[in-house]
């Protein structure tokens, strides 16, 4: 039986209403929505953060194993971002030969403005023979932020080693002239700042051709992105990557390329190709990495039959089977995800979307299939385990606990 660990989806509790209020007195020339993600593998952190104004002056990380002695430092690629009233300076840096394991401390600024406070992060273990934890959640928000404090607590104790949030984000980042995601990515900063915070789309993410995520996110994935040579900003790809975490590969991609095609068709088959490498590659590994997880935002199955999202099964249907791109001839592209995933053996998808967590049994084609005299569906399944995990919350759904389910 495999045996990896999934931490529980947050479920909020109480509000936590005070952090409204700091968020918004940011001083325009402050470094600022401090963050981090993975690198190519344990060896690399990508920091990201932003200023409002100009700095006249390059970013830089200052960092080091010792919280009083930042003797190493890195300076930032700054790339200046602009949509209407929306505008600010991001910063990113590559921090590479870190030594796996290891808590490292760091601060971003420059001379020529100010600091930040000294940011502290652990660099993953190295191989495969760990059990990895993960905090995996959709659907945060800014204006009903509940389960924040609890996952703060989490994080200060050294729960997780990576949060993943697959999508939607702030509601929206790009309203009042980006003010809104300014403010997510400060509340964010508490834990963003101090463990891999990586991301997927969500339709909420749309806005701008996804402008306001792109800017505001740094993710480059392993050493198999079709860009990996380049420079940083040439090897971003926060849509879709790949990570190889302990025994697990593990694929974040886009749902959302489905229903956004009017900025083209050709994302769609330029994800599926590299989707299909991937799980080529990740089952050549299978021996160091027996499990393949995926990660999007929209789920391709709902809770049970008749219930709110699951009236809305055509929303499934491009992901799962594939789009159609001429209606009147009814030509297809064929880039469905549902049949790929199941040939390619992969163990579990997690998604987000629907504010409320649910767990299947393994299915594919809307069938729960089972071996003779089975005990336990979950050991070594036949099809994907598919787990809906968006209540981290924007705001609650209560449902009535099903008497029957897939």
């Amino acid at each position: 039986m495999r045996n990896f660990h999934i931490s529980r989806s947050f479920v909020a509790f109480t509000l936590f209403s005070t952090i409204l209020v700091a968020i918004n007195n940011a001083n325009a020339s402050e470094h600022q929505q401090v963050h981090i993600a993975l690198g190519t593998d344990e060896t690399e952190m990508v920091i990201t953060w932003a200023t409002i104004e100009s700095i006249d002056d390059h970013g830089v990380v200052n960092f080091g194993t010792s919280s009083d002695n930042l003797t190493d430092s890195v300076t930032a690629v700054t790339t200046y971002f602009e949509d209407d009233d929306a505008y600010w300076y991001n910063y990113r840096a590559l921090l590479t030969g870190l030594k796996p394991s290891t808590t490292y401390y760091y601060r971003v600024g420059s001379k020529a403005s100010s600091w930040s406070k000294v940011f502290q992060f652990k660099t993953l273990n190295s191989g495969n023979k760990w059990l990895p934890s993960f905090a995996i959640y959709g659907d945060l928000g800014i204006e009903n932020e509940r389960s924040l404090p609890y996952l703060t607590k989490d994080v200060e104790k050294g729960m997780y080693d990576v949060i993943f949030h697959i999508g939607d984000m702030a509601y929206d980042l790009y309203e009042y002239g980006g003010s809104r995601g300014n403010n997510f990515m400060r509340m964010l900063e508490p834990i963003a700042a101090r463990m891999p915070y990586m991301t997927t789309t969500g339709n909420h993410e749309k806005a701008k051709n996804f402008s306001h995520y792109d800017a505001r996110f740094s993710m480059i994935g392993d050493r198999h992105q079709p860009n990996y040579s380049a420079d940083l900003t040439d090897r971003l790809n926060n849509h879709f990557y790949s990570l190889d975490i302990g025994p697990a590969h593990i694929i974040i991609f886009s749902t959302e390329f489905y229903y956004y095609t009017r900025w083209g068709w050709e994302q769609i088959r330029w994800q599926y190709r590299w989707l299909e490498d991937e799980l080529i590659r990740a089952n050549q590994n299978r021996k160091e990495r027996p499990w393949i997880i995926v990660m999007g935002h929209r789920p391709f199955y709902c809770l049970v039959a008749g219930d709110k999202c699951n009236r809305k099964t055509l929303e499934r249907g491009p992901i799962k089977n594939g789009v159609h791109y001429d209606k009147t001839k009814k030509s297809q592209l064929n880039y469905g995800l549902e049949d790929l995933f199941y040939k390619y053996g992969v163990d579990l998808q997690l998604y987000g979307h629907e504010h409320f967590f649910v767990r299947f049994y393994p299915v594919h084609k809307n069938v729960s299939p089972s071996r003779p005299k089975e005990t336990n569906p979950y050991e070594d399944p036949v099809a994907p385990v598919f787990i809906t995990t968006g209540n981290a919350v924007r705001y609650f759904i209560y449902y009535i606990q099903p008497t029957n389910s897939l």
